[in-house]
């Protein structure tokens, strides 16, 4: 499903001073937030850039800027809406949860709409995996092997580990075929990450 990446720029003192957002000094700290459906927000999550990359001057002194992530697989229809639209949208929901009241719209820094963002593991994935490989089989591709945060999940963590698993299973791939495996130094590559 399509997702959008709106940056925007907003004056420093446009951030709510209650402490349930923002430090008493007006700056967003750490990394960002994440919104459930629940909370009745349309942006996906929010990353506070000014705070990440406080040191490498991304913004102009007295600003702040935000990386927000809006659509997903419940609202396909950001694909439709114009960058303006985008930003007003990320802009509604910022007034609900870290600005102050009656902020006027940010700056636009920057704006791109990714029409296949996140891999959806709804029913049946698992069987659609299979059949993939089961294909590759079938059509003599022995040793070609699929990966990617679609086999097995979206998280960078789980990406690792996927890698993790992937060297072992081509190392054994390559080992039954007789492949000097340790020539590569793939063996020893394995290894090193699997500690």
């Amino acid at each position: 499903p399509p997702v959008a990446s709106v940056t925007v720029s907003y004056p420093s003192n446009s951030f709510r001073l209650d402490g349930a957002s923002a430090l008493p000094n007006g700056n967003l700290t750490g990394f960002g937030q994440l919104h459930p459906r629940s909370q009745g927000i349309r942006t996906l999550g929010t990353i506070y850039s000014s705070s990440l990359f406080k040191d490498d001057n991304r913004q102009p002194d007295g600003e702040f800027m935000i990386l927000n992530y809006i659509g997903g697989a419940r609202d396909e229809g950001i694909k439709n809406l114009t960058d303006d639209e985008l930003v007003a949208a990320v802009h509604q929901d910022a007034l609900k949860t870290i600005l102050k009241p009656n902020t006027p719209l940010p700056k636009k820094v920057g704006v791109r709409v990714w029409e296949k963002a996140i891999p959806q593991f709804n029913v049946g994935h698992l069987k659609i995996l299979a059949d993939a490989k089961k294909g590759l089989a079938d059509a003599g591709c022995a040793g070609l092997f699929l990966g990617g945060n679609y086999t097995a999940g979206v998280a960078l963590g789980r990406c690792v580990e996927f890698g993790v698993e992937q060297a072992k299973d081509l190392t054994e791939y390559c080992s039954a075929k007789g492949t000097a495996v340790k020539a590569a130094g793939l063996e020893q590559g394995v290894e090193q990450v699997a500690r």
